[in-house]
């Protein structure tokens, strides 16, 4: 590889790892609370005053204005998976815990812990007004709520939950929402936000980047999206308007809750009306609040945002008496390809894999179906890593053979640089004429590491997202999600995690071996490349690390293997001409 090429992959490399020490800084760095305009909360009795007050709000009493308050009163429904805790202010799941999932130690995983906003919750303009208190009526698995506002629209919400330990079914709470006029006159429902509640970090670690929301045909809003930025001021608000919404969405990095509208059907036909827009909002997780829930915390200072989102649907006009049902279906489940992919909108692209996306499909889809045939996806790692490089292994070994013959072609080009050295021009001419006579290709160096590079961020995009890989252990690592730490450095807090260290060791190895190209300029710039890579897996998913590690073992071997075949030959090329009759 030339002095140009190092420096490309070099500086390619660089600029991504700035993007993510800028979204591992929104982790620490203090930002203000952005607002969600809700009805204030007060345990007096009495009427309740709209204050306009921020999100997240713990309600237990909770009404609109004008209208007297209400005790709170919550009924639970456990499945084989899940366990849904139903709220009467708002009409909806408050939270759901997931029986099969823990988010630190031995504690379960709930979704919607620090929103305020209930799943499947309704209100007419998004983020007010919708935490008014509902009728209850639990039947078996099924919950309906009821309510009548005083320009005598009745709204009606009827959650069935689905009993089953079918992946594909086992997290789907099936949701019909009715609207009925009951006054004298026609009246138009401009807007129905429907609330796909709220994410939250999974642990004090996780990147800003994970948490977020996204809409059918959208791309992926993450927290850092309301900061302020070189073009903008800070954004209270995210929002979006296009037609036919399948679902909406909101994501950390393992679990996410969608919402979904099933389409009307007539006669058969599906009929094609689904919402219209598009809301989320972001919102501070107080200190208090992450550790009053048995969240680890080692910086009272940071600061922890958690995002709320909702599907907008269309306005509708009801005449007197009558009714307009939309139904919906609510996945609150881990974000787990093989269960997102057989749903039929599409959602599967909340895994928000990146510019990789067909890589990280392609490598997740591998790595679970050996985790079947081996039993472990340690051993899945390290059998998928042997078959890619085997398969890149003639390109690997071809680039040996050229870079040793661009090490046997060095004293020449020193030659023709000391020569030419006041005229670049004339020099780099030289050396290009020096390459095509001896048939040596200056770039053939740098293909195993370009096709590696894909591959390498394919890993890095699936890896962090692989619900699968939580609590998967493999010799001293605990859990291939997360960093393998060992301790922590006292009084520093730093933690000392062993994979990327040994990953790094075994590049260096592998670099000591490679046949050295280049001057020393450019092999100067190649040592960083460990840092590097440090960079990237220090505090990442250990997998990344095993991976990386796994596959410069294969490259020191292949090396050892190699070394001792013939040299290459370093010969003019000859070119024929044809003589004249």
């Amino acid at each position: 590889m030339d002095r140009k090429g190092i420096i490309a992959v070099s500086l390619a490399i660089a600029v991504l790892i700035a993007w993510m020490v800028r979204n591992n800084q929104e982790m620490s760095k203090a930002a203000k609370a952005l607002p969600v305009k809700v009805t204030e909360v007060k345990a007096t009795g009495g009427v309740a005053e709209d204050k306009g007050l921020v999100a997240p709000v713990v309600a237990e009493s909770v009404v609109v204005p004008g209208v007297p308050v209400v005790a709170e009163r919550k009924e639970t429904i456990k499945t084989a998976l899940v366990e849904y805790t139903f709220s009467s202010l708002g009409g909806g799941i408050s939270t759901a815990l997931l029986n099969q999932f823990v988010s630190e130690g031995d504690r379960k995983m709930i979704l919607n812990e620090f929103g305020s906003i209930p799943m499947g919750m309704v209100s007419e303009v998004a983020g007010e007004g919708g935490l008014a208190p509902f009728e209850m009526k639990v039947e078996g698995n099924t919950v309906t709520f009821d309510r009548t506002d005083q320009r005598k629209v009745q709204l009606t919400k009827k959650f069935t939950v689905v009993d089953t330990k079918l992946p594909k079914e086992a997290y789907v709470v099936k949701l019909a929402v009715t609207f009925t006029n009951r006054g004298v006159e026609p009246i138009v429902l401009p807007s129905r936000y429907v609330y796909t509640g709220s994410a939250a970090p999974v642990h004090e670690s996780d990147l800003a980047t994970y948490t977020g929301f996204m809409e059918a045909g959208g791309k992926f809003i993450n927290t850092t999206y309301f900061d302020s930025g070189w073009f903008h001021a800070e954004r209270p608000t995210f929002t979006v308007a296009k037609e036919s919404i399948a679902w909406a969405g909101v994501a950390d990095q393992y679990f996410t809750t969608l919402v979904t509208q099933v389409p009307a059907v007539v006669t058969g036909v599906p009929v094609v009306k689904r919402g219209g827009a598009a809301w989320a909002t972001r919102f501070t997780i107080a200190e208090s609040r992450w550790t009053g829930t048995g969240h680890e915390s080692r910086n009272s200072t940071a600061v922890r945002h958690g995002i709320n989102g909702a599907l907008g649907l269309s306005a509708i006009t009801l005449a007197p008496g009558e009714s307009a049902t939309e139904n919906f279906e609510i996945y609150a489940g881990p974000r787990e390809y093989g269960i997102l992919r057989g749903m039929k909108d599409d959602q599967v692209a909340i895994m928000d894999f990146g510019m990789f996306s067909i890589v990280s499909r392609t490598l997740l889809i591998s790595m679970n179906w050996l985790k079947g045939v081996l039993g472990s996806y340690a051993l899945a790692i390290i059998v998928l890593t042997l078959v890619i490089k085997s398969l890149l292994w003639p390109m690997q070994n071809k680039s040996t053979q050229s870079m040793k013959r661009m090490q046997l072609l060095q004293p020449k080009m020193t030659e023709l640089k000391e020569k030419f050295k006041d005229d670049p021009a004339r020099m780099n001419t030289e050396v290009m004429k020096l390459y095509k006579d001896y048939g040596v290709n200056p770039l053939s160096g740098c293909l195993p590491m370009l096709i590696q590079m894909p591959i390498f961020f394919g890993f890095f995009g699936m890896l962090g997202k692989a619900v699968e890989l939580r609590n998967s252990k493999f010799l001293w690592v605990q859990d291939l999600s997360l960093p393998d730490t060992i301790f922590r450095i006292p009084s520093l807090g730093w933690p000392v995690n062993i994979l990327p260290i040994v990953m790094a060791g075994t590049m260096l190895w592998q670099m000591m071996l490679s046949p050295k190209s280049g001057d020393q300029s450019q092999q100067r710039i190649m040592m960083f490349m460990p840092l590097i890579f440090i960079a990237f897996c220090y505090n990442y998913a250990s997998a990344l690390a095993l991976y990386w590690t796994v596959q410069n073992l294969f490259s020191v071997a292949q090396l050892y293997l190699t070394r001792n075949a013939a040299p290459p030959t370093l010969q003019k090329l000859v070119v024929a001409t044809k003589g004249k009759k």
